[in-house]
């Protein structure tokens, strides 16, 4: 059977009448006549009861009828979807973001998304750095928003946010009334610190300074999400070092003070990722309101 069979089918259906029909579809009625035969052959049933004067549907070819439109329609409908889908007019983008995105310009990036391809589906997940780079490796993320570098050959990145690590205390802390804090200040000082397994250059960085002063911190809990660090720092539990962005997430017991680097502060450098060659207008789409919104300067923020 082949779609254009449905179609000679439809037409003489609704014509009652094969010259008409032919005459509908510019061809000849012979070859018209043989096609909705060949037709009926193929389906094993006769779709109209021929007399010389009319052409009526059977019981059959009216319950066939039925079929071929809803076929044909179906298969217009997909085409159009197909096209649009071309044009970026409708999709679908998966996006991972890890929860510190949250106090960056990337809810308005998604605001923006959302007003200019509003017939784009955007599905936003809060996830981790590693869980996202497995789901993007798996197809089940488009782009993720992720913390840190990447080095793998199967995605690729750009700079969405370069943040300078500050250190969080409480505003009743003894250190709270400096203007700056360096090392050495923060000898005997209770630590919270990231994880050394999600965030290795900024753990590593940090180790490395109090090392090279002959300092070892007191590190007391190593905390994944910045902000449940900052409530950390508001219950005593030491102090912490968070990107300056989460400046407008801080608990009101909480003071963000700029730190003496004796070097380049180590950034938390929010990247966004997605699959190399992915070729998907609607993700070409977000990836252009994204980098709308990157910032590719150093934020100070304090």
């Amino acid at each position: 059977m082949e779609l254009r069979q449905l179609r000679y089918f439809i037409a003489v259906a609704e014509e009652k009448h094969f010259g008409r029909a032919a005459e509908r579809l510019h061809m000849a009625q012979p070859p018209l006549s043989q096609q909705i035969k060949k037709l009926e052959e193929d389906l094993g049933v006769m779709l109209f009861n021929r007399t010389k004067r009319s052409v009526k549907l059977t019981r059959e070819g009216s319950r066939f009828l039925a079929v071929a439109r809803n076929t044909l329609d179906t298969l217009n409908t997909g085409a159009e979807q197909l096209r649009m889908m071309a044009r970026g007019e409708v999709g679908r983008v998966r996006v991972g973001f890890i929860n510190s995105a949250a106090q960056s310009n990337f809810p308005d990036a998604v605001a923006a998304f959302r007003r200019d391809h509003p017939s784009i589906a955007l599905d936003i997940q809060d996830t981790h750095t590693p869980e996202a780079m497995e789901k993007l490796k798996a197809e089940e993320l488009d782009a993720a928003l992720i913390q840190g570098g990447v080095d793998d050959k199967a995605l690729e990145s750009m700079a969405y946010l370069m943040d300078p690590y500050v250190l969080a205390m409480r505003q009743d802390h003894r250190l709270a009334r400096c203007v700056r804090v360096g090392f050495k200040t923060l000898h005997n000082e209770t630590l919270i610190m990231p994880p050394r397994e999600y965030y290795p250059a900024t753990y590593g960085a940090i180790m490395n300074m109090f090392e090279e002063r002959g300092l070892s911190p007191r590190i007391v809990q190593e905390v994944d999400q910045h902000q449940t660090r900052l409530a950390l720092v508001a219950a005593g539990m030491g102090v912490s070092f968070v990107p300056a962005r989460m400046e407008q997430a801080c608990p009101r017991s909480v003071k963000l003070m700029q730190f003496r680097w004796p070097q380049h502060p180590p950034m938390s450098e929010l990247l966004l990722v997605w699959r190399r060659g992915d070729d998907s207008v609607a993700l070409a789409l977000f990836l252009e309101v994204m980098r709308r919104f990157a910032t590719s300067g150093d934020r100070c923020g304090l």
